[in-house]
């Protein structure tokens, strides 16, 4: 099958790029640990999630953690079986600096979701989740979908960006639901709006895969 992109998006490549160091004034790593109303309401948008659907002995993958706001309070809340991929070396050195305990206590990997989705074991993680960073990959990087559907246990969570106006060239929004239906993985819980986050974005829970 072909993958159509528009030629105003990033490619992979490009995405990757930019990602491992965005250098155009935005996305700076210390603003996803800045204390802010938006973002204490996104902690709490996460937590409720977890507290219903993730038990604290479950192993957890993290797609994108930048600075590790989200593997802080999920650790803050008990949750210690924490692991993150991240492309961004400078993000992960500010985890280092600003969040020394979270970073000793997990383990993170740096590297393109691409790259090391395919080295994971399908049975290391009871559960896979991402908040804002599928809306970031290309269409030629939806393969990774069908390796999540395969490697994650019990749940994948996403708090993702759906809605066509998100018009950057680094957005691609999608219909997860749709997508991981066909992957058999059945949604248990949507959530919509989600506090903290853009109207587009929606919380999607997916249950085990169906036989």
């Amino acid at each position: 099958m072909t993958i159509i992109q528009d030629a105003t998006k990033l490619n992979a490549e490009k995405a990757q790029e930019y990602w491992r160091r965005p250098n155009d004034g935005a996305n700076n790593p210390l603003e996803y640990i800045v204390d802010s109303e938006r973002l204490r309401a996104r902690n709490a948008s996460l937590l409720s999630v977890f507290e219903k659907h993730v038990d604290r002995e479950d192993a957890i993958l993290e797609i994108g953690c930048n600075a590790g706001r989200n593997l802080h309070n999920l650790w803050a809340a008990g949750y210690r079986n924490l692991s993150a991929v991240e492309i961004s070396e400078p993000a992960v050195d500010v985890m280092k600096q600003y969040l020394p305990t979270v970073y000793r206590d997990s383990k993170i990997t740096i590297g393109a979701i691409e790259d090391v989705i395919k080295t994971i074991s399908s049975k290391r993680y009871d559960v896979i989740f991402s908040m804002a960073v599928m809306i970031h990959l290309p269409p030629e990087s939806d393969w990774i979908f069908k390796q999540i559907a395969r490697k994650a246990k019990k749940k994948i969570i996403l708090f993702e960006g759906e809605g066509a106006e998100d018009t950057s060239v680094r957005y691609f929004p999608r219909n997860y639901k749709r997508i991981f239906a066909r992957l058999k993985r059945p949604q248990i819980e949507q959530i919509w709006p989600v506090s903290g986050l853009p109207r587009s974005y929606v919380c999607r829970v997916f249950g085990p895969r169906a036989e």
